[in-house]
């Protein structure tokens, strides 16, 4: 599902660039690569860019069409995703219509786990559950698919083989892509911990849908709101999608001030801030700070932070602007590793161009280009995912136990 988060994200934070009419298809080529040259933050990362320009050239000699341009250019990304960036990629026009379409699930690249069902989705309604393990796709083994997947070549039908823990044999599940209209759903609800409670927050991905925060609303308040003596937040299924999103809707529990920010190849600094129920980057408000109803009002309080090698992008860069908060600590294990602003362009003949634009920093002003590390490492065991033993939310609760307003 990366394709339809990254599309998520641009959305949400990319910045947008004007159609540009037809070009002769050398100067489509040499424009693509001058464009990425120019925004791909990670652009110091490639040994010899020179000589990766050059090698890019020579696959298109004498292009007759921008098509014949496409693998050119997906050299040069392909570079930049070795490098760590990892957002590079070429959507073209055939592709687009495809962006709404889901096989309804998102696993671990490290090793094909699932971790996020989207309700109602192919996967679900096929009988996958958190924790199988894709072993195949399309009779290809799990990490070479990943591997080869980095020009988005994408299928509505793909046959999958799953390992379940527990069961000797694996499963063959064929999934049909669709249109769910999948809005992510933040859930809430309150631990106890001695005589006090905690209050618990999951944060699923989602894409910038209008009632993400309002419904985060909802669920802080299930969670306890006012009452709680402290919170853990859950991003461990977040994949990505829209960071000012998550932002609006933990805002209550992250406190008002100044957040952190992006800064580009250029050395501009866009900072993020949440203020008065609204998330601002750059000193504009987002439209995603909308809240129907009231704000919930959610005393200062440690919060623990869940983390895992699923968080990634937008999730990441949200979980940057909480890194410095007073009382803070994080849990579980090291984020994917992309907490980058997505950065895109479309190119003449409709195709779309996408490279990581921007590094995160957080309210001290340190810059996240990688992983992000917890505090204490736990591993997360899916089949226990989001219940009371789940032994990421025991490790939360341990540590909360000893703040002052748990421990009364």
């Amino acid at each position: 599902m990366k394709l339809l988060h990254v599309l998520s994200i641009l959305c949400a934070v990319a910045l947008a660039a004007c159609a540009s009419p037809p070009q002769p298809p050398a100067d489509y080529l040499r424009n693509a690569l001058d464009w990425i040259e120019a925004h791909a933050v990670l652009h110091d990362r490639v040994a010899d860019w020179p000589a990766l320009r050059a090698e890019a050239i020579a696959l298109a000699p004498q292009p007759a069409t921008a098509a014949d341009t496409y693998p050119a250019i997906r050299h040069v990304l392909a570079a930049l995703n070795a490098a760590g960036d990892d957002n590079a990629f070429l959507l073209d026009p055939g592709n687009l219509g495809a962006s709404q379409l889901t096989h309804g699930y998102n696993e671990l690249k490290r090793d094909g786990t699932i971790v996020f069902l989207a309700p109602g989705g192919p996967a679900e309604r096929a009988g996958l559950r958190l924790g199988d393990q894709i072993t195949h796709v399309n009779g290809v083994p799990h990490a070479e698919y990943i591997a080869a997947r980095t020009n988005l070549s994408w299928r509505p039908i793909v046959q999958l083989r799953v390992q379940r823990p527990g069961e000797a044999n694996p499963r063959e599940i064929t999934l049909e892509a669709a249109e769910i209209g999948y809005e992510g759903r933040p859930q809430g609800r309150p631990i106890a911990v001695g005589n006090a409670t905690v209050g618990y927050l999951d944060l699923p991905w989602d894409w910038g849908s209008a009632q993400y925060p309002t419904r985060a609303q909802a669920a802080i308040r299930a969670a306890g709101e006012g009452s709680a003596c402290g919170w853990i937040i859950d991003l461990r299924r977040n994949t990505g999608g829209n960071m000012w999103s998550f932002l609006a809707a933990a805002g209550p529990i992250l406190g008002p001030g100044e957040l952190g920010g992006f800064v580009d190849r250029d050395g501009r600094h866009t900072p993020w801030s949440y203020r008065d129920g609204e998330v601002r980057w750059d000193g504009q408000r987002r439209d995603e700070s909308t809240v129907e109803g009231t704000l919930a009002v959610v005393p200062a309080r440690p919060l623990a932070l869940l983390i895992s090698p699923a968080t990634t992008q937008g999730a990441e860069t949200a979980l940057v602007a909480f890194i410095g908060r007073p009382d803070t600590r994080l849990f579980g294990e090291p984020t994917y590793g992309l907490p980058l602003l997505v950065d895109h362009t479309p190119l003449s003949d409709g195709a779309e161009l996408f490279v990581s634009g921007a590094r995160s920093y957080n309210r001290g002003g340190a810059l996240y280009d990688g992983p992000i590390a917890p505090d204490e490492l736990v591993a997360t065991d899916w089949l226990r995912f989001g219940a009371d033993d789940d032994p990421v939310i025991s490790a939360a609760l341990a540590w909360l136990a000893t703040r002052p307003s748990c421990s009364r």
